[in-house]
């Protein structure tokens, strides 16, 4: 089978010429040819190439091993491997709903920048989202190269954060993230009971440390490691000093001219490295549907840690995935 690795721009990768219905596809060379455009490119685009189930998993183990959703509310009821992120139109009766408007655009499912379980002391190694149904109306999904962005900092700034961490703290309310939210962003509608959810999952994850800048360890390339949702400050930074720099460099990393905006169409996949690339979600409006399945792929890089050195070595309360 010939594999075609095709550079997006400005960042990513699509792959082409593989049947994934045929579960002969993935062989031991043609698993080795997509983790190395893996490593290399940060997100992987298969257009049209997932058409069940089946196929979702085989291409996840690709890339590691699948964990199981950590919310039941949202699993699949046939298999716990799979997430099912579903708007329905109309419907706000879901636990977290929320209905936001962003520069003035009403939206529900949007979601800021991030990388997932910043707010952990184990992050996962990736996560591949499978599209069902897309949007009829917008439902894109941004991703942006935290070793690009590294790398268009200056040098005073790079060894400046050289050796920095950053404390994170649960919002499952995004309004109240300080760094690289748009402050146009308010909150239209909420489901009553979601305050009180936000509240629960915030005390059951206590405060995380990760390091600001990692690096790559395939390629030796700097990544900055910022999560702009969670983030609280540079630990042991003076408050003014700490909200100054967060804001600069969320600001840096956020920028969406360095970023790749995927538009859905039917059975499209991408699966993306969490230690390099940040993503968002553009929501969609109250009157759309959209479903989605996601797997995520385990693999912890080992150099997170609870902000409280007493919770460390202990297993985490509960898990959520984001």
């Amino acid at each position: 089978m010939s594999l075609i690795i095709r550079p997006l721009s400005p960042f990513g990768a699509e792959v082409i010429g593989l049947d994934l219905d045929d579960e002969q596809a993935l062989d031991v060379s043609t698993q080795q040819a997509l983790r190395a455009a893996w490593v290399e490119h940060g997100i992987l685009l298969f257009r049209n190439a997932l058409h069940s189930e089946a196929a979702h998993l085989r291409l996840s183990r690709v890339f590691g091993e699948p964990q199981p959703a950590a919310v039941k509310r949202i699993n699949d009821a046939n298999n716990p491997y799979l997430m099912n992120l579903t708007q329905r139109a109309g419907d706000a009766s879901g636990e977290t709903f929320t209905l936001f408007e962003v520069d003035g655009q009403r939206r529900t499912g949007w979601l800021g920048w991030h990388w997932d379980q910043a707010f952990t002391a184990e992050i996962v190694r990736g996560a591949l989202l499978r599209m069902i149904t897309p949007a009829r109306v917008d439902g894109r999904t941004g991703f942006i190269d935290a070793a690009a962005a590294h790398s268009r900092l200056s040098p005073a700034m790079q060894q400046r954060i050289e050796g920095l961490e950053v404390v994170y703290h649960f919002t499952g309310a995004q309004e109240q993230n300080r760094f690289g939210f748009p402050s146009s962003l308010r909150v239209v509608e909420r489901n009553p009971q979601a305050d009180a959810a936000l509240q629960r999952y915030r005390g059951e994850f206590p405060p995380v440390v990760h390091p600001l800048v990692i690096t790559q360890h395939e390629t030796g390339r700097k990544v900055l490691k910022l999560s702009p949702m969670h983030a609280r400050a540079i630990l042991g930074m003076e408050a003014s000093a700490s909200d100054a720099l967060l804001h600069e460099l969320a600001e840096h990393l956020v920028d969406a001219r360095h970023a790749y905006f995927h538009t859905w169409q039917a059975d499209d996949a991408i699966v993306w490295d969490n230690w390099r690339s940040l993503h968002s979600a553009t929501g969609v409006p109250f009157d759309v549907d959209r479903l989605a399945q996601r797997t995520t792929i385990v693999g912890d890089y080992k150099l997170g840690r609870y902000l409280d050195p007493a919770r460390n070595g202990q297993p985490p309360q509960r898990r959520l995935d984001d």
